[in-house]
């Protein structure tokens, strides 16, 4: 299959994003737990987030076409947001 989406380039691609936001919200629930006083529903949404994340890696395998496209999109969006870029 050629590269694109739905291509093993592509998929590897959307792996490494989702997997940067996943280790991005690990670091911030991390952060988050050692400040002295965490704020719980902050805790509560970044696991919510991060746990996302693991579902979407888990469902890849099995996403094609334009589901593809809408995945790289949103880590692509998530990713713009948590590095400012």
């Amino acid at each position: 299959m050629p590269d694109g989406i739905g291509g093993d380039d592509a998929r590897g691609r959307i792996v490494e994003k989702i997997e940067q936001v996943a280790a991005w919200y690990a670091e911030q629930i991390r952060a988050e737990r050692r400040r002295p006083a965490p704020t719980p529903d902050r805790v509560a949404r970044l696991l919510a987030e991060r746990a996302a994340c693991v579902d979407a890696l888990r469902d890849l395998p099995e996403t094609t076409g334009e589901e593809l496209g809408r995945i790289e999109a949103d880590y692509d969006a998530r990713l713009s947001e948590i590095t400012g870029a």
